[in-house]
C-alpha cells in the first residue's frame, strides 16, 4: 500500500513541509556518525518537553499533551507520535518515579500491584495499537481527558490519608490504565489518577502512583513498537531528555501545593487538553 511503502522509505506523511521523520535522516542506532545534526524539530519539541515535564511532575497528568502536539504542529502520524511518546516516558519516568519514592509519595505495595497488572494491559494495548484507526484513538484521548477533568473538579468522595483500595481494584485498575496508555500513548497517569481521586485516594498519592506506572507501560509499549519500527530516535531522546528537565521542576511544586489546589491544578490540565484533542478531531470528522 502507499502508505507502507512511504514509511518503508523513512518518511511519515506529514501535515506540514518542515518535518520529515529523522528514521530517514538519523541511524536507527545512537552512536553512528551525523547523530550530532540536528533536526529541524529539536527546539519545539524539547520546549514542549519541558512544559509537558512541568505538568507531569507536578499534577502527573501532562504527559497526554503529547500526542496531540506531534501529531498536530510536528506531522507526526498517530502511531508514531504514540511510539515517541512512550519511548520518552519510559527514560524520563525513572526519574519521576525517584523523586516522589524519596519524597516518600509512592506507596510500595500497592504500586506494585498496579505496576504488575499494567503490564498485561500495556501488551494488548501496543498490539491493538497497529489495529485501531487513528482518529478512533485521538477521539478516545478526548472523552476520557474531559470526563476524568469533570469528575476530578468533583469533591472527593471520601478523602483519607492513607491507601486503603483492596487488591483487586488495584489490580483491576492496573490493567486497564495499561491498556489504555499503550493504547493512546499516555504514561498512565492520566487515567489513573482521576480514577484514584474519584475513589478517594489523596492527590497527592495518585500523583504518585501514576508516576510509578509509567514505567511498566513505556517499557513493554516501547518493546513492541520498536520491533513494529515506529520509533523515531531523534525525537525519542530530545524528548526524553527534556521531560526530565520539566519534571525535576515540577515535582516540588506538587508537594508544595494544598490538595485542594493540587486537584483543580489536575482537572484544569485534563480539561484542556481534553477540549484540545476533541476540536481536533471534530475538525478531521
Amino acid at each position: 500500500m502507499p502508505g507502507e511503502v512511504e514509511r518503508a522509505r523513512g518518511e511519515f506523511p506529514i501535515r506540514n513541509a518542515v518535518f520529515r521523520s529523522s528514521v530517514h535522516s538519523y541511524p536507527r542506532r545512537v552512536g553512528c556518525d551525523d547523530v550530532s545534526v540536528v533536526p529541524p524539530f529539536a527546539i519545539p519539541l524539547a520546549t514542549a518537553g519541558v512544559v509537558t515535564g512541568v505538568l507531569i511532575g507536578s499534577t502527573g497528568v501532562g504527559g497526554v499533551l503529547l500526542v496531540p502536539f506531534l501529531i498536530y504542529a510536528l506531522g507526526f502520524p498517530v502511531q508514531g507520535a504514540v511510539a515517541v511518546a512512550l519511548w520518552s516516558y519510559l527514560w524520563s519516568g525513572l526519574l519521576a518515579i525517584a523523586l516522589y519514592w524519596r519524597r516518600g509519595s509512592i506507596p510500595g505495595r500497592p504500586a506494585a500491584w498496579l505496576c504488575g497488572a499494567a503490564v498485561p494491559g500495556a501488551l494488548l494495548g501496543a498490539r491493538a495499537l497497529g489495529i485501531v484507526p487513528g482518529v478512533v484513538v485521538q477521539a478516545l484521548i478526548a472523552a476520557v481527558l474531559v470526563l476524568g477533568g469533570l469528575y476530578t473538579l468533583r469533591p472527593p468522595r471520601a478523602p483519607r490519608e492513607q491507601h486503603q483500595l483492596a487488591t483487586g481494584t488495584l489490580v483491576l485498575l492496573g490493567a486497564i490504565t495499561g491498556f489504555a496508555s499503550a493504547l493512546l500513548g499516555a504514561g498512565g497517569a492520566f487515567l489513573l489518577v482521576p480514577l484514584l481521586v474519584a475513589l478517594g485516594e489523596p492527590v497527592l498519592l495518585a500523583v504518585g502512583l501514576g508516576q510509578s506506572i509509567q514505567l511498566p507501560i513505556s517499557a513493554v509499549a516501547s518493546v513492541a513498537n520498536v520491533a513494529a519500527g515506529r520509533v523515531d530516535w531523534a525525537a525519542g531522546w530530545i524528548l526524553a531528555g527534556s521531560l526530565a528537565v520539566g519534571i525535576a521542576i515540577g515535582t516540588p511544586l506538587a508537594h508544595g501545593l494544598s490538595q485542594r489546589a493540587l486537584r483543580s491544578l489536575v482537572a484544569v490540565a485534563m480539561l484542556v487538553a481534553g477540549v484540545v484533542t476533541l476540536l481536533r478531531v471534530l475538525r478531521v470528522l
